[in-house]
């Protein structure tokens, strides 16, 4: 706690502070997920963080729908990535993010939801990883409409949620030249 205490007591904000930070820094993408779903309170804590995330205009303008039912998971891959693929990496739930056909904040609001979901779930000690093959998907056409996608909206995002198999992903080295200050 060095650095935190100060003057004999707890700096609370810079204590939550640190915890958040740990988390945004350490959550990497899980690509192997274990057989067993995850909680029901979990599954509701990642929603929550999805629905209170930064969206144009405070419009709202998204649902979503969470898979969690084995022989749905199957039908969805195969339509998806074909017999014995699977493009969410088997993860026992997937989370569907559908916006309103015509927002104009479609990709950023997506984004924003998907960036809390994923770090909602990594501070649950769960996985996850932002999957892109279901999105405008010329083998869908409108059947996701059968998995609860209501009418009206289109997939934008998918992410897949669970107990990551094996190891943790190890850091990454973030690509040199990216960040420019300028300062007075």
């Amino acid at each position: 706690l060095e650095g935190i205490l100060g003057r004999g007591t707890i700096d609370r904000r810079r204590l939550t502070m640190n915890t958040i930070t740990d988390h945004i820094l350490s959550r990497r993408s899980v690509r192997s997920f274990s057989n067993e779903q995850i909680r029901d309170e979990d599954l509701d804590l990642i929603l929550k963080a999805a629905i209170l995330a930064p969206n144009g205009m405070n419009q709202e303008p998204w649902h979503f729908t969470a898979i969690q039912d084995p022989k749905t998971l199957r039908e969805l891959d195969e339509k998806v990535a074909g017999p014995g693929e699977s493009f969410f990496y088997h993860a026992p739930t997937l989370i569907l993010v559908s916006i309103e056909i015509g927002n104009a904040f479609e990709k950023e609001d997506t984004a924003c939801a998907m960036t809390n979901m994923m770090q909602a779930a990594h501070a649950l000690g769960l996985g996850s990883v932002w999957c892109n093959r279901i999105n405008h998907n010329p083998k869908l056409g409108v059947q996701l409409s059968s998995y609860g996608v209501p009418e009206g909206y289109k997939v934008t995002g998918t992410l897949a949620v669970g107990y990551p198999k094996g190891d943790y992903p190890s850091p990454r080295v973030p690509k040199q030249g990216t960040i420019t200050y300028i300062r007075s």
